[in-house]
């Protein structure tokens, strides 16, 4: 959607703080809410305040017509294409960010999708809602939910996961030359989330999460 919820903000800023990549495909920019937070993040905050001093390379890809200044000031490029019609473009860059994108795809091709990103590419972040809903925005089609996704979706990746408030899940997934995650982040987090106590309660298990990690 041309707009998402704060829950998973600063995970998925902690993910890219984590991966510091140097070119990213934001999947569904909308309003460039996304270009905004990785400009920040990955140029600004470094001192690279001016557009000829920046190192990041920021692309957005976006299917409707949405109009805003961000799209034009804070991104080097923005293809208004379907992702399914461009997937040969994302090639070669460090991180691609599917933010409440998957669940407007159908699964059969949003996997298909997925296997070609991570096949091209260093690292996919995905965030997507734990429960299925409803959602029409703008009389947009393509902003309806299509398909619900649950971690066992993505069980032929390499990933690793948290979540947000009860309310989404960030799913981190190893492409081409990935460092990280591990199969043992995955076996990991998988174990983790399925303890009854700790399954939504996202705070409780990535501090279980951090502190093994410093053991």
């Amino acid at each position: 959607m041309p707009h998402s919820w704060h829950f998973p903000t600063t995970l998925i800023q902690d993910k890219v703080q984590r991966l510091a990549p140097q070119s990213v495909v934001d999947v569904g920019a909308g309003y460039g809410k996304w270009g905004l937070l990785l400009r920040e993040q990955l140029d600004w905050n470094l001192g690279r305040l001016d557009r000829d001093r920046w190192t990041a390379r920021i692309v957005g890809i976006e299917v409707f017509p949405y109009e805003s200044p961000l799209h034009g000031w804070v991104y080097d490029e923005v293809i208004h294409a379907d992702v399914l019609d461009v997937i040969d473009r994302i090639d070669g860059y460090d991180l691609v960010l599917l933010s409440d994108v998957i669940e407007h795809i159908e699964k059969g091709p949003a996997l298909g999708l997925l296997r070609r990103l991570v096949a091209q590419n260093r690292n996919v972040i995905v965030c997507t809602p734990l429960d299925f809903f409803e959602q029409e925005i703008h009389d947009n089609e393509h902003e309806h939910h299509v398909s619900h996704w649950t971690i066992d979706d993505f069980s032929e990746f390499v990933f690793d996961y948290d979540t947000a408030s009860g309310a989404a899940m960030v799913v981190s997934l190893a492409g081409k030359g990935a460092a990280w995650p591990t199969t043992r982040d995955r076996a990991f987090s998988r174990g983790l989330y399925k303890m009854p106590w700790l399954g939504r309660h996202s705070l409780a298990a990535r501090a279980v999460k951090q502190a093994v990690r410093r053991t």
